[in-house]
């Protein structure tokens, strides 16, 4: 199965849960798959972060085409 970049709730849409989603996981409030955290790890660096949440929500609102 493939997913999106920055698809957390693994739905096949990249909307606000996403990022809330990710936002919950950084806070230590939500647990993440291993799916999930791949998603979410939109710079590939090796975790999801505040960063890749802010990526995400750049990717929502148009402030960039892309979530690489």
């Amino acid at each position: 199965i493939e997913v999106k970049a920055g698809d957390v709730t693994l739905d096949d849409t990249l909307d606000i849960l996403d990022v809330i989603t990710l936002n919950k996981a950084i806070l230590g409030k939500e647990n993440l798959t291993d799916m999930q955290m791949n998603s979410a790890d939109v710079n590939k660096d090796g975790i999801p972060d505040a960063e890749d949440s802010l990526n995400v929500m750049k990717y929502i609102v148009g402030l960039t085409g892309s979530l690489s």
